[in-house]
């Protein structure tokens, strides 16, 4: 059993952020056929999806029913999203019986306005739900680790107490209700076969803990695969337990339990760090 399976419904988003690397791939949204199939095949090894990997869920046409098909598989969702169109589906995801968390990313937002709406949207889920909602903010500096745009809009609409206040500039991970988080890190570097950082040793809970599956069905090892270097198969084509049982599968797995790293894409990722 995986604890989470990212599968990414849709590849196309609405912002271009800073924080996200740049994608060459076709734009590609998951039609509610395949998607069926991927949860038929993926369910007997999880019970938790994640609706991302590169893409906003968001902007997927048939999100309501995408939903629904994890709520008839007893699948738990976990969205992540840069939250422009939350307050569109502030109800159908309410509704839904099914998201477990939201995960929204605030690297985009640049206007009070912006702001306002999102916060209509947290506010609305936040009361009428038991869904964990959790801001993200994942390109602190190393040098200017407290005060930003982000924060301090967080700060002011909530109207925190001096100790939460206090801990929201300075820590990581923030709890403001029982249902509600800020996380904070420092940016990191995308995974590349481009990039400057090179390792041979090193260990990953991809292919342990979880996997990844593109819009168009390519099973990845991990969420930083956005590009599908590693292509291990394609789920409308084999089953997984073909994919995962695949020679190159096999030789990864065994590699990370000996401290290697095997694929070149995984010799140039940081992440762990």
């Amino acid at each position: 059993m995986f604890k989470k399976i990212y599968v990414e419904i849709t590849n196309s988003c609405n912002k271009n952020c800073s924080f996200c690397s740049i994608s060459k791939r076709k734009k590609k949204e998951m039609s509610l056929s395949e998607f069926k199939e991927v949860i038929e095949k993926i369910k007997p090894y999880t019970n938790y999806i994640y609706l991302h990997i590169k893409g906003e869920p968001l902007l997927h046409s048939n999100i309501k029913d995408i939903l629904e098909i994890c709520r008839v598989n007893k699948i738990k969702v976990n969205l992540t999203t840069n939250g422009t169109y939350l307050n569109k589906y502030k109800e159908v995801i309410c509704n839904s019986n099914t998201v477990r968390q939201i995960n929204i990313s605030l690297h985009s937002y640049k206007k009070d306005d912006d702001f306002k709406t999102l916060f209509q949207a947290v506010d609305y889920i936040n009361k009428n739900s038991k869904i964990y909602l959790v801001y993200r903010y994942w390109i602190l500096s190393k040098t200017n680790r407290s005060n930003n745009y982000q924060i301090n809009n967080l700060v002011e609409h909530y109207k925190l107490s001096n100790e939460i206040k206090d801990k929201i500039y300075s820590d990581l991970n923030i709890k403001i209700n029982d249902t509600l988080y800020v996380n904070k890190d420092y940016e990191f570097i995308w995974p590349s076969l481009d990039n400057n950082c090179h390792n041979l040793t090193g260990t990953c809970l991809g292919l342990k803990s979880h996997i990844g599956i593109l819009s168009d069905g390519t099973v990845v090892p991990c969420c930083l695969d956005a590009e599908g270097i590693i292509a291990l198969g394609n789920i409308f084509e084999k089953s997984l337990e073909e994919i995962l049982n695949s020679e190159r599968a096999q030789k990864m797995i065994k590699g990370f339990r000996e401290n290697k790293k095997i694929e070149e894409l995984c010799k140039h990722c940081s992440f762990k760090k």
